[in-house]
This record gives C-alpha cells, sequence and structure tokens, in this order.
C-alpha cells in the first residue's frame, strides 16, 4: 500500500468546484432537456455512461468528493477485489451507502476534504488511475476556469464575454430569465429545443441550486 497518498492536482477547494459545477448544471439545461444531474441536500451528482461523479458540502467546511469511470478506475477491477476506499474515513461520512458502494464495484475513488485539504484511503502499487479525470469527462470544468470555458464552447456557446457575463450572474446569485436569455442568444446555433421551451427547466434548476434572482416582497410581476 502506498503510505503518502497523493492528491491529484484538479482538486481544488470544494467551494469554488460547488461553484463551477453549479454552471456545468444550468449549461446543460440550456441545452439537454434532460441533463444528466441529481440534487439533494447539498449533493449534486452528475451520470454519464461509463460513471459519473458526486460533489457534497458539509457542516463546519467539510466536503466529499466521489465516483467512478467503469473503464478507467484501477481501483475497482484492477485486484482480486475493490480497494477498501474507506480506510482512514472520518465518521461524517455516509460511510453506509460509500460501503455499499465500494463492495458492490460501483466504487472508484472517494476524497474528503477536512482541516483544509483533501484526503483519501491509500492505495495499493497497482493503482495508477482511480478514474478520477475520466469520471469527469464532459464536465472537466469542475476542476479549473479554463475547462469551465471549455465547456461553454463545446455547448455552442463561444461568446467569451456572454459566458463571462453568466457566470458573474451565478456568483452573484442574481440569474433571471434574462441572464439565460443572453446567454442561449449567443449559440452559435439553435439548440434541440426551442429557447422559451427550456426556460422553466432553467429556472427551476437555478432556484433549487440557490443561484436564481430574489424578487422582492410586493414587487409586481
Amino acid at each position: 500500500m502506498t503510505n503518502e497518498p497523493a492528491i491529484p492536482v484538479q482538486l481544488g477547494r470544494p467551494e469554488r468546484m460547488w461553484e463551477r459545477a453549479v454552471v456545468l448544471v444550468l449549461i446543460a439545461v440550456t441545452r439537454i432537456a434532460r441533463p444528466g444531474f441529481r440534487l439533494s441536500d447539498c449533493e449534486l451528482s452528475c451520470s454519464h455512461s461509463n460513471g459519473g461523479w458526486t460533489l457534497a458540502l458539509r457542516p463546519e467546511g467539510k466536503a466529499i468528493f466521489y465516483g467512478q469511470d467503469a473503464d478507467c478506475s484501477d481501483t475497482t477491477y484492477q485486484g482480486d477485489k475493490p480497494v477498501d476506499l474507506l480506510v482512514n474515513a472520518p465518521h461524517w461520512l455516509p460511510l453506509d451507502r460509500l460501503r455499499e458502494m465500494n463492495d458492490g464495484y460501483e466504487l472508484g475513488y472517494v476524497y474528503w476534504w477536512e482541516e483544509g485539504r483533501w484526503q483519501r484511503a491509500p492505495y495499493p502499487d497497482y493503482v495508477g488511475d482511480d478514474g478520477l479525470a475520466a469520471s469527469c469527462d464532459g464536465y472537466a470544468g469542475i476542476f479549473d476556469d479554463r475547462s469551465l470555458a471549455d465547456s461553454f464552447a463545446d455547448a455552442g456557446y463561444r461568446d467569451r464575454a456572454a459566458a463571462e457575463r453568466f457566470i458573474a450572474r451565478v456568483a452573484a446569485g442574481t440569474v433571471n430569465e434574462s441572464a439565460f436569455k443572453d446567454l442561449m442568444d449567443s449559440a452559435t446555433e439553435p439548440g434541440p429545443v426551442p429557447r422559451e421551451s427550456r426556460l422553466p427547466t432553467a429556472m427551476e434548476w437555478a432556484i433549487r441550486l440557490g443561484v436564481a434572482e430574489r424578487v422582492p416582497a410586493g414587487r409586481a410581476f
């Protein structure tokens, strides 16, 4: 077993990862009728054909990031049995759920943020890749701003100024229909669903994610 766990350079502060993840969700809902995201109790999950990831923020500045890629997670299939990813894991993690996933070959990595840094269980020497990067394929914008800019471009939003305006609205928690229209109108080609049909779902997600503009009490619509 490795003595000193190596933390991937992609992992940054969890609150910044969350902010970028929110933007990724909102990009997706403006272009795709049924994006592969789930949200519950400050836990955001993304699923794709080969696996996916989950980011959860916890009280007192704690966080967890876990997932799997079916092809690239050496921790799952390379050995005689999955690597125990919960060695030294803190008690505040959802241990019962994670244990079931780990033992069921459904987990490639678990990272937890505590005391200002990411930590994980030690890996056997044969593990070259736990699938972190591959599990975020198509959503690497969660890791850094450059990849987030690429996510806009991949969705057809190649107007950098429009993307930056939208990111600013998300950061300020002032996303409204005008912000979505500004972004969607910057697309290089129309989406598969008419803009007006996408707006209600986009606004619903913005509200659920806590970044929608608050309408002052008594304001007329």
